[in-house]
């Protein structure tokens, strides 16, 4: 997986050369904040999510996410999964190459030994490498992408997709 991570990186650098070269500050993102709603993804079926955009250069731009979503005890699913992780968005105009690294934090309740309830906390690796649309000055982000999650315990790889809208502030 970092091989393959390392390998889009590089060529996402290569290919920049090639891309229309033009210094605008306008390249920035003017909203470095927004709020998105996922579907699937690290969140399972969904997550709101929170980012931030940390470093925002002409070409490069580096992202910090944090989201939720909750799955009510009916349902079978874990309850609660929680999403952090980091992005490195590489810019063409209005459009970009996003690669990312997190965790994906999940609780589920459970029973200790002496029969009380307690809440077991579980992380998960998770990554990104996707497409994302956004305008430097616009309020409207659109994202999608794939989105594995590696679980330590038994080392399974997890692979799932996501699409993303969001509104930037």
């Amino acid at each position: 997986m970092k091989k393959i991570i390392a390998m889009l990186f590089f060529v996402a650098i290569a290919t920049s050369g090639f891309s229309q070269n033009h210094n605008n500050e306008n390249d920035k993102f003017s909203h470095r904040q927004s709020i998105q709603a996922e579907l699937f993804g690290h969140g399972l079926l969904y997550s709101i999510n929170y980012e931030y955009v940390l470093i925002n250069q002409q070409k490069f731009k580096t992202a910090a996410q944090v989201g939720i979503s909750y799955y009510p005890p009916t349902t079978s699913y874990i309850p609660i999964w929680i999403p952090i992780g980091i992005n490195e968005i590489i810019s063409f105009g209005k459009h970009h190459l996003e690669v990312g690294i997190g965790q994906v934090i999940t609780t589920e309740m459970g029973h200790n030994l002496y029969g009380e309830e307690e809440r077991d906390w579980e992380p998960f690796l998770s990554g990104r490498l996707g497409y994302r649309y956004q305008q430097a000055g616009g309020r409207l982000v659109v994202r999608a992408g794939l989105t594995p999650l590696f679980e330590y315990g038994p080392k399974d790889l997890h692979l799932s997709g996501a699409l993303t809208v969001g509104y930037c502030f």
